[in-house]
């Protein structure tokens, strides 16, 4: 009887061990299988155009061919007005940007790029090309239903911040730059 009861208990102990095993094997593999995408915390000029980068993880092996996503921004701040490819890992795919037809506009913009060749690498993805407002201000810049392949690898997106100063900020920053090299 003693001989059956032990073995009961280490039969379960086994299948407990089991699904912690697997459950960690899973949660190593979802982690894995994430790309962080990310926008940074940039400032500018009031009334400037600025190139926002959206930074990729690493995609060598994730073999991607195609991504989109949603931009969106305070529009009392800034204005976006559409992407540059040049020197990016999009550079010379097919990309299409909507911040003109409804539900988009310049302070929501989705941007859209498939190919037949694979991005590979990291870096900046795409930049976002938009307008500061002619008064000083910040605006969180949020990224939203970012899609890389058709869902796999799973993008992990970092939001951005965007501050638009005034030009007088902007040279007493410059000076107080100069004055601290000086010294």
């Amino acid at each position: 009887m003693i001989d059956l009861n032990v073995r009961a208990a280490a039969r379960k102990s086994l299948c407990s061990m089991s699904a912690v095993l697997l459950l960690l094997f899973s949660l190593h593999s979802f982690l894995l299988a994430q790309v962080e995408v990310k926008l940074p915390e940039m400032s500018g000029r009031a009334g400037s155009e600025i190139r926002i980068p959206l930074v990729v993880g690493d995609l060598e092996s994730e073999k991607v061919t195609g991504f989109e996503f949603v931009v969106s921004c305070d529009t009392s701040i800034i204005r976006f007005s559409g992407v540059e490819q040049s020197g990016t890992l999009s550079e010379g795919l097919a990309m299409f940007a909507n911040n003109r037809v409804a539900p988009f506009h310049t302070g929501r913009m989705k941007v859209v790029c498939a190919s037949a060749y694979r991005i590979s690498g990291n870096g900046v993805l795409v930049r976002i090309v938009a307008v500061l407002a002619k008064k000083a201000g910040t605006s969180p810049i949020v990224l939203s239903d970012v899609v890389l392949n058709a869902g796999k690898p799973e993008a992990r997106t970092i939001n951005g911040v965007v501050r638009s100063k005034e030009a007088a900020d902007v040279k007493q920053k410059r000076r107080g730059d100069t004055s601290r090299h000086a010294r």
